[in-house]
């Protein structure tokens, strides 16, 4: 692709999903436009299926995966990728030789087995296990680069969503604790994700899990949205009425209700996918109590069907 059609591509990608377009999120944009079969897009692809976009914070955290010098271990398999990939183009070409070779002794014999056939059915079946041995060694560690290998996270961040983990929850919570004031807690849930990850793999599960997370931040664009466990999400809003926490809260379950995800390969739709909240006020240090109180609020609209907020009146 042309340098001009690149940066136009890139530029537009990053107006799609509304990101500055700062060197750091233009080395990402042109990385995804330049190679759209790359882990990195892969990546990208499975953050916004479904017609997502792309948030800053998820941004950042794949710029940090994909778009940096990553750790020891693996710049050591991306080298060793790198040497056994010119070895099998080598062993690829002298297995070609070698059967070139062959045939062209027997069409000089005129179709008689040449004398040294023995030696050179030797080299080639040699070569020929040699690579597939070496296939199967590069596929591994292809794997362990791009599959297998443990995401890079940001500090205090989950790796699947960009969400905050629970430490960096329980620090939110001590700056929440200090302030003293009162605060509206929203714990979220996916319905029936055990029996999503069931029908159809714990990878699509995990797609559920990101669309939501990506659901949630968009409806909450000003707040840091927290993984607390697997299928816990918790917004902590503070200066905001109950009122307007509640239909913030319904809103991003309708929000997430109305998207129609896809599997990949068959297009057939998940779901209907729905979500539950619970809700809760708390004051000071009390998130302990809150988070107890809102998972209790979240069974009991879990139980009466999902797709509402349940809670403080």
């Amino acid at each position: 692709m042309p340098s001009f059609d690149l940066a136009r591509e890139a530029l537009a990608f990053l107006e799609r999903h509304r990101l500055d377009p700062s060197p750091a999120y233009q080395d990402l944009a042109s990385r995804y436009v330049a190679n759209p079969h790359s882990p990195l897009a892969r990546d990208i692809d499975e953050h916004t299926d479904g017609g997502l976009r792309l948030t800053a914070d998820t941004a950042t955290m794949l710029i940090d995966r994909y778009c940096r010098d990553g750790p020891p271990e693996v710049t050591w398999r991306e080298r060793n990728v790198a040497m056994q990939a010119d070895e099998l183009g080598s062993l690829a070409a002298d297995a070609h030789d070698l059967t070139r070779t062959l045939g062209a002794d027997i069409g000089a014999a005129g179709g008689r087995v040449p004398v040294d056939q023995d030696a050179i059915v030797a080299r080639l079946a040699q070569a020929e296990r040699e690579l597939a041995d070496l296939r199967g060694e590069l596929a591994r560690l292809r794997d362990a680069i791009t599959g297998g290998a443990p995401r890079v996270t940001g500090h205090e961040r989950d790796g699947l969503t960009a969400a905050l983990d629970q430490a960096g929850g329980e620090r939110l919570f001590r700056e929440v604790a200090l302030s003293g004031r009162s605060y509206v807690m929203i714990l979220f849930g996916i319905d029936g994700l055990v029996g999503i990850n069931a029908r159809y793999g714990r990878s699509v599960g995990n797609n559920v899990l990101s669309a939501f997370a990506a659901t949630l931040r968009e409806s909450f664009p000003d707040e840091e949205l927290i993984r607390w466990s697997g299928n816990e999400f918790i917004v902590v809003l503070r200066d905001v009425a109950l009122t307007m926490a509640r239909a913030l809260a319904e809103e991003a379950l309708d929000a997430f209700h109305a998207r129609r995800l896809k599997l990949r390969g068959s297009g057939d739709v998940i779901g209907p996918l729905t979500a539950s909240a619970g809700i809760v006020v708390g004051k000071g240090d009390e998130t302990t109590a809150s988070i107890e109180q809102a998972r209790a609020n979240l069974a009991a609209g879990a139980a009466a069907g999902g797709r509402d907020v349940y809670g403080t009146v």
